[in-house]
């Protein structure tokens, strides 16, 4: 028995469904697919109604948006079965087993990553190479790799977990807006004892951002990062595991943050103009995230 649950804003999700639910049906199991829309434009939502004539599928539009954390909660509310099996809406399921490769691995004590990937083939424009470039480097690890630090290398976007384990935790309604919503779901399950088991079972990511949407998002995500730090009660493991928190925390105690926030605001446009081209580095994008975190210290 499964409850699939696939939150979607502005995208089409009707061929995720349709793959979805055919496994589904092959695996003859009980099952069920909860599609919550969170206030999309109108011309996603005239596409994605037609899911609601699928086997299984029980489709919902929100007249406001709910935000990432809130409508996954929802979700877990609304199933009715006790695993629970967390899609995003912009994901491309390619292996056939993908459903069965889960079902095999359902533990009620654990929760179990999937994994993600990107199209292995750069993007013809280059407005997109920034999220590709990263999603290809920084995203797509392998179990092997990502099961060193359990924990930290959880992400929202492909996960199965139990119901009574889920309502152990939740996905804290504090962080609102883009970003890090898993990277505090991941601390607040090692909280409470819950091993995030890492296997190889990935789906592909579609749904790539602009190369300025990304950099925006970029900025949303590290803002949330800083209120993930008063949120969460260990403070000193969160700094130890995040690359970008444990260099901040160490140009904090040398007292050169404000110094280095300086440094962005005066050669912003020079970085930016290198992560908006067809080129984008990945160094210097990770110097751009440590100095926007060092100039919101000046915003206080």
């Amino acid at each position: 028995m499964l409850s699939i649950l696939i939150p979607v804003f502005n995208f089409d999700v009707c061929d995720l469904v349709h793959e979805i639910s055919n496994q589904a049906v092959k695996a003859k199991i009980l099952f069920e697919i909860i599609v919550i829309d969170d206030a999309s434009h109108e011309d996603f939502k005239i596409i994605n109604r037609k899911i609601a004539q699928s086997e299984g599928v029980i489709y919902i539009e929100e007249k406001k948006n709910l935000g990432r954390s809130k409508i996954r909660n929802k979700l877990a509310d609304l199933s009715k079965y006790n695993n629970l099996l967390f899609l995003d809406c912009d994901s491309k399921i390619v292996k056939s087993n993908f459903l069965i490769n889960y079902l095999r691995n359902i533990d009620s004590e654990t929760v179990i990553y999937g994994g993600r990937e990107y199209d292995s083939i750069d993007p013809e424009d280059g407005k997109y190479k920034l999220h590709w470039l990263h999603g290809i480097k920084r995203e797509q690890i392998p179990a092997i790799v990502r099961a060193e630090v359990p924990n930290k290398s959880f992400m929202t976007n492909n996960f199965i977990i139990s119901k009574k384990a889920f309502n152990k935790v939740r996905f804290n309604e504090l962080i609102m807006g883009y970003g890090h919503e898993d990277t505090l779901f991941g601390y607040d399950l090692a909280a409470v004892n819950i091993v995030v088991r890492h296997i190889d079972n990935p789906v592909v990511h579609l749904g790539l951002e602009s190369n300025d949407e990304f950099l925006r998002k970029t900025k949303e995500g590290i803002k949330n990062l800083k209120r993930i730090m008063n949120i969460n009660g260990n403070t000193k493991k969160l700094v130890k595991d995040i690359t970008l928190l444990s260099y901040y925390r160490r140009i904090k105690q040398i007292k050169l943050a404000g110094f280095v926030g300086y440094l962005y605001s005066k050669n912003e446009s020079r970085l930016s103009k290198n992560l908006l081209s067809n080129n984008p580095n990945l160094i210097l994008f990770d110097l751009y995230k440590l100095g926007y975190l060092c100039s919101l210290d000046s915003l206080k």
